[in-house]
């Protein structure tokens, strides 16, 4: 086979570049290489007669700085490591070389690591439209959009309140940090919507906790007024407000947020929402929006709530019972079996025989629930996972176990389900990820642009503990082997 001179150079003219120390001699031949301590002579080395310089002969060999190398080796490593896939081009994927290559893909495919995540032990990720957010025990970054202050500040205006167009302020292509009052270190728990961000933390000794919202707030989803204060961020003092709740002794454990509407979940099981309503979000009987957080009305009334989730306009809550409610949009069907209404104002449980529920998620058309014995049901319209003839179905249907068993055969019972847009997933106990649906901008990361009718396994190394779904991109954060 013949390969061209220039990637594959003679060996007289490596030995004729390469550099040269005292007591050190290489003899290459065409059939073997060898390393001898002789001094070469003056004469014709058995190179193939090439001649070393005298100067080389008496340079100094130099010495390696083995500093940094103890250094990188005492280094604390990560125990996770986070991943993204899907539309890359608004930053979101958090690797600056995406964008500002000329040959970097547009869309990534397949989960590809974010190597600024690696050393900053990130625990929790949250997708939303254009934009990421990253979480520690104590630290939070964003990257992608910031158009509407979805990742802070500081504001974008003049001395005299006039607006600056700096683009290095609203992309952020890589991560930026994001800053909490000082006193506030703990976090607990983050959630984007279409374009604000919320998050809930805490005083070290989890005595006082509060909720910090940022992004456009046109709907009143940041807990401020909208008519003064159509985006909320970081005011010139780089400090950022929180939401007033109206609590007495309970504390909020976690936080939601879907399009425009915020939740939040107290540990008393009672549940508060402010933001747009038109779709019956708010389920309150509020049809238009409000910007004071009240309590979720319905069905839920004397329930213990545990769980909130929900990624467009359709909103599903679980008790401590293990039952499920329901509210919000039912445009396409989702909801059909409890009411042909196209809104539905006010939680409803849901009569069907779902074993105790323990996790629930909605697309913008359909549901997905999974139970305490690991079993997986999906309702609604468009791809459901049980193939390509299948897009519509009024009940809850249980999708086969075995589809989430891995290649191993070790289980397959799912502890955790996620939906984002249009696509939907499933985490396994032994930590293996599955997704199907519509496979917008790659984000189903399964190496291909196709949808994905049934659920198929992601390619990962490591075990899966945490994962978003957002409506163009999503991330995964693993455990490090």
């Amino acid at each position: 086979m013949h390969f061209p001179r220039r990637l594959f150079p003679s060996v007289s003219s490596i030995v004729r570049r390469r550099p040269h120390f005292p007591n050190f001699h290489c003899n290459f031949s065409a059939s073997s290489a060898s390393c001898s301590s002789a001094v070469p002579s003056d004469g014709p080395s058995s190179a193939g007669g090439d001649e070393y310089d005298e100067q080389l002969l008496h340079e100094e060999i130099p010495q390696l700085n083995y500093g940094k190398v103890h250094d990188m080796a005492d280094r604390t490593r990560s125990n996770c490591a986070v991943y993204g896939a899907g539309l890359s081009s608004t930053g979101a994927l958090a690797i600056a070389s995406l964008v500002t290559t000329p040959t970097g893909p547009e869309i990534v495919y397949r989960p590809k690591r974010i190597p600024k995540m690696n050393a900053k032990a990130i625990k929790q990720v949250a997708a939303g439209f254009g934009f990421s957010l990253f979480a520690s025990k104590n630290q939070l970054f964003g990257s992608g959009l910031n158009n509407f202050y979805q990742l802070g500040g500081p504001t974008r205006t003049g001395p005299m309140g006039e607006p600056m167009q700096d683009q290095a302020l609203i992309w952020h292509i890589e991560t930026k940090r994001i800053l909490l009052p000082e006193e506030y270190k703990r976090i607990r728990w983050i959630s984007a919507g279409r374009m604000h961000s919320v998050v809930l933390a805490s005083t070290d000794d989890e005595k006082n906790f509060r909720i910090f919202c940022m992004g456009t707030n046109t709907h009143g989803q940041c807990g401020v007024s909208p008519i003064s204060n159509p985006f909320v961020t970081h005011n010139k003092y780089n400090v950022l407000r929180s939401v007033a709740m109206p609590m007495d002794d309970a504390q909020i454990y976690k936080v939601h947020a879907c399009l425009d509407t915020t939740f939040a979940l107290a540990t008393d099981g009672r549940l508060f929402a402010w933001g747009l309503g038109t779709d019956g979000q708010l389920g309150n009987g509020n049809a238009q929006m409000q910007w004071v957080p009240s309590l979720v009305g319905g069905d839920l009334a004397g329930e213990r709530i545990v769980h909130i989730g929900g990624s467009t306009d359709t909103l599903l809550a679980v008790s401590e019972k293990g039952d499920l409610f329901v509210w919000g949009q039912n445009e396409y069907g989702q909801l059909c079996a409890i009411s042909e209404e196209p809104q539905i104002f006010y939680p409803t449980h849901v009569p069907f025989k779902l074993g105790k529920v323990t996790d629930a998620q909605a697309t913008g058309s359909s549901c997905i629930v999974c139970n305490s014995d690991g079993e997986v049901f999906t309702w609604g319209s468009q791809v459901l996972g049980f193939g390509p003839a299948i897009t519509r179905l009024e009940r809850p249907m249980r999708l086969d176990p075995p589809l989430f068993a891995s290649a191993a055969r070790d289980g397959h019972r799912v502890r955790r389900v996620f939906a984002g847009g249009c696509a939907m997933g499933a985490m396994t106990e032994e930590g293996h990820m599955f997704s199907w649906g519509a496979n917008r901008h790659g984000l189903l990361a399964l190496c291909h642009r196709k949808h994905q009718y049934f659920p198929y396994q992601i390619s990962f190394a490591e075990e899966v503990r945490q994962a978003s779904f957002g409506p163009e991109h999503s991330l995964f954060v693993t455990n490090r082997f």
